[in-house]
């Protein structure tokens, strides 16, 4: 078969239904004819159309240099290629596997190139997406294992001994998990406030849930930001269990959030905890040690905020900003 006049009706026979584009090109790098046009070939005619009016810049480069390889090996080259947007059907990104074979005449001397593609831009959209998300999850496993490490450190520092330790420790390793459980769940976008309250508190709690009193809007908050406010919260309902609400039968919580908006400032996300207790708590933890530091340094570091928190015998008060950066 000359492949200049191939046999057109018996290649459209043998590649019905498949998504194999058979093309030819000419010596000097012009497409001579298509059989069974994909989207890629979706305009009427590009014969005699170079490789530049079809493939972006670093495309035409490395094709041209593949025939030259086929050329010179007498053997089939494959490579991917990408179109240029004018030339697929829908004017979006469009990438090709390109197989290119060497075609001789009679005397031997190249005379084009016998070329088949599939097109691959699902695949390729998969793979960047794919590699997208392993990048994101690397960073925040990174992240994770630093707070981790953090955790551990300053829980270490004020633990008076091993039991001590080992319990406060892992009470704030399951409250990260909790609320990493939930940002992942929402495929990463972050965690709405009432979950992380009910995640953090009110399932820790359940029989004194009657008592506290959850009030205001319920933003959604970053993935870190999340991780952290639900950390303050484990802090707080943590003390509340071994010193203060939570352990008087008449004791009330009530927590809060609102979004401050004021004419000429970016709005804030302000969350209040407010702690009625009528006990004498006989080891008031959040007065000192890491719950404070936690409460008051590094939760709201972490979400580019202000804390304040306010410990006497009856009365817990703390109040955390968010910005307005995490949180939606």
């Amino acid at each position: 078969m000359n492949v200049h006049e191939p046999d057109h009706n018996s290649l459209a026979i043998a590649l019905e239904g498949s998504p194999v584009t058979i093309f030819f090109q000419t010596a000097d790098g012009r497409f001579a004819w298509f059989e069974n046009q994909q989207s890629v070939w979706a305009r009427k005619d590009l014969v005699g159309l170079s490789d530049a009016d079809v493939f972006n810049g670093a495309s035409a480069s490395a094709f041209a240099t593949a025939k030259d390889d086929a050329r010179r090996s007498g053997q089939p080259v494959t490579l991917e290629l990408q179109t240029l947007s004018s030339v697929a059907a829908d004017g979006k990104d469009c990438f090709l596997k390109v197989t290119v074979r060497p075609a001789c005449d009679e005397a031997g001397r190249t005379s084009g190139f016998l070329c088949s593609s599939v097109e691959i831009t699902e695949e390729k959209i998969r793979e960047q997406t794919l590699k997208t998300l392993l990048m994101e999850v690397a960073h925040r496993s990174k992240n994770m294992l630093a707070m981790v490490l953090s955790l551990a450190s300053q829980t270490a520092r004020s633990s008076r001994s091993v039991d001590g330790f080992v319990r406060a420790f892992t009470g704030r390793i399951q409250s990260l998990a909790k609320s990493q459980n939930a940002v992942t769940d929402s495929d990463w976008r972050g965690a709405r406030f009432s979950e992380l309250v009910k995640l953090q508190v009110t399932d820790v709690v359940p029989l004194g849930a009657s008592r506290i009193e959850i009030a205001g809007d319920d933003p959604t908050f970053s993935p870190s930001a999340a991780v952290h406010i639900g950390l303050a919260l484990h802090e707080l309902v943590t003390d509340a269990l071994v010193n203060g609400a939570l352990l008087d039968s008449r004791g009330t919580i009530r927590i809060d959030c609102n979004i401050l908006t004021q004419e000429g400032s970016t709005p804030v996300a302000e969350i209040r905890w407010t702690e009625e207790r009528r006990v004498q708590p006989e080891d008031a933890e959040t007065q000192k040690g890491f719950s404070r530091t936690v409460l008051e340094r590094v939760v709201p570091s972490a979400v580019n905020g202000e804390a304040q928190l306010d410990v006497d015998n009856h009365t817990v008060s703390y109040r955390l900003s968010v910005n307005f950066t995490e949180f939606r």
